[in-house]
């Protein structure tokens, strides 16, 4: 005998109805508390120029700063900011949200979780979260950014296994970075980041720093050398002002002597030997004319003294004195 087999309402798909409803419902619940970045949460790491590195030296303070990271308003906890080391960085089986675990999946530098520690942890809370007050890394921005300063520890260092146990930790032999996961237990694959950085050469940076440290030390001594030198140099610029103050420059013309020209000066180059003759000649002939003139001035003031006080004039010599006596009968009369 046949058996009708009668098509019921199939159950898988009332199960997926009802599946959709609750992610719906999770969904809408996620937008309502938390504002995720479109972009992936990407991790940069900056030196004290704010210059991005790859590189860092033990003891330095870099700035790490974060994009794309889910900021919860009002949310426990927030994001640990920690160096260290991870299992598997490529595959990230490390991740807390995959199943890893601290102390056996990722190791990181201990420190105390107070305000004032190390600087080798920060935690970085969420916005108005209740736990916000202890955090010393400041908060995940409404658009998922944050920055924080974290301090490099040595290149080997020990951290805590899950025993509570010390596990040594070398940088020079495995991968080293910056690792971030949810604080407080909360796991969040989102804000679960590596950020591998090496350590700089310390042969190479003492080097850098002694160089660095004698230039400094040969500029100091230049400047110094600069002070110490004499101040009586005449520089471009008092020669300029010397130059450009008219007082000062006819103060010092007025004072000045004035020199006579000397013979062999570049005046006498300038005249020629016929020049010279005519200029002799002419010197000679001034000389005579002045002594002509002085002896006829002396000339006419003796003539005017000897007018003037009414005394006969001296007899020149040759001449004969008029006689009164003589006869007026002329030579050769005969008597």
């Amino acid at each position: 005998m046949l058996r009708t087999v009668t098509r019921r309402p199939s159950a898988t798909r009332h199960g997926l109805t009802r599946t959709g409803v609750a992610l719906l419902l999770a969904s809408v619940g996620l937008v309502g508390l938390s504002t995720t970045a479109s972009a992936e949460a990407q991790v940069t790491v900056a030196d004290e120029s704010g210059a991005a590195v790859s590189t860092v030296a033990a003891g330095g303070v870099v700035t790490v700063s974060g994009t794309g990271f889910q900021s919860v308003q009002g949310g426990a906890g927030g994001i640990y900011v920690v160096f260290g080391w991870v299992d598997d960085p490529e595959g990230g089986s490390w991740r807390p949200s995959e199943g890893g675990a601290t102390g056996a999946d990722y190791l990181y530098a201990p420190d105390t979780e107070d305000a004032q520690n190390a600087g080798f942890q920060r935690f970085v809370a969420f916005p108005g979260a209740g736990t916000a007050v202890a955090a010393n890394g400041g908060e995940i921005a409404a658009d998922g950014t944050w920055t924080t300063p974290l301090t490099v520890p040595s290149a080997q260092f020990e951290a805590v296994d899950r025993a509570g146990a010390a596990v040594p930790v070398d940088c020079t032999q495995v991968q080293c970075g910056i690792i971030t996961f949810g604080a407080h237990g909360i796991k969040n694959a989102t804000n679960e980041t590596f950020t591998p950085v090496t350590f700089g050469d310390p042969a190479a940076d003492a080097a850098a720093a002694e160089a660095a440290a004698a230039e400094a030390a040969a500029a100091e001594e230049a400047a110094a050398a600069e002070q110490a030198a004499p101040s009586d140099e005449v520089t471009t610029e008092d020669a300029s002002t010397e130059a450009t103050d008219p007082s000062e420059a006819g103060t010092e013309a007025t004072d000045a002597p004035t020199d006579s020209p000397t013979p062999g000066t570049d005046d006498d180059a300038l005249l020629s030997p016929g020049l010279r003759l005519a200029l002799s000649i002419a010197g000679g002939v001034a000389a005579l004319t002045v002594l002509v003139v002085l002896g006829i001035r002396k000339i006419r003031a003796r003539e005017a003294q000897g007018s003037t006080t009414g005394a006969p004039a001296a007899p020149q010599t040759g001449e004969v004195p008029d006689d009164d006596t003589s006869s007026d009968e002329g030579p050769g009369t005969g008597r």
